[in-house]
């Protein structure tokens, strides 16, 4: 199976980053492929320019990367995304990412917005959070159902992780635990 990992974490010692290094290493040791997209060494522009907002009902992009993007997602039987819950939402990066990649005709239709991505077999958000438990963000709404399963991905999965920083070396090897189950039974 193909997984594509996308994050967006500016710090290469954080958790997030330790939770991709856990899942390259889980799937590529079961014979997986995978692809990892790390927004910040990508210098991703995350914002959507008025010359790129005249074409994108077109389905169109100015940003020579949009395409190669699009060609990783298309070849990707399962995507993971790994980033901090910021301010109840995903950082910058990722979401200009999404509002530049899933653009019509690629990820949807634009007559009537019929699911474009329907081959990708399922999409998982692993997050972090600061704050001691779920009181509200937008990741299930926005991206899982709003974005992901409106495109076609019609499985999605959320693993919150919440107070990381008040979290044990051992208390993180559970979660991570928790998220090598999770890959199993995907794969």
């Amino acid at each position: 199976m193909r997984f594509m990992i996308i994050i967006d974490h500016p710090w290469k010692n954080s958790f997030n980053h330790a939770i991709l290094a856990r899942i390259t290493a889980r799937l590529e040791s079961r014979g997986h492929a995978v692809d990892v997209l790390d927004l910040h060494d990508e210098d991703f522009d995350p914002v959507m320019h008025v010359d790129e907002l005249a074409v994108y009902k077109q389905g169109k992009t100015l940003d020579p990367a949009i395409g190669g993007y699009q060609a990783r997602v298309n070849q990707a039987d399962h995507l993971i995304f790994v980033f901090p819950v910021w301010w109840e939402v995903m950082p910058a990066l990722l979401k200009g990412w999404i509002d530049k990649v899933f653009l019509p005709e690629w990820a949807f239709t634009e007559a009537d917005a019929a699911p474009l991505l329907t081959f990708i077999k399922t999409a998982t958000a692993i997050t972090t959070m600061g704050a001691p438990e779920v009181i509200h963000t937008s990741v299930e709404r926005m991206l899982l159902k709003g974005v992901l399963e409106f495109c076609g991905v019609t499985e999605t999965f959320w693993l919150n992780l919440c107070a990381v920083s008040e979290k044990t070396d051992a208390e993180r090897e559970a979660w991570l635990a928790d998220i090598d189950a999770h890959l199993d039974r995907l794969a």
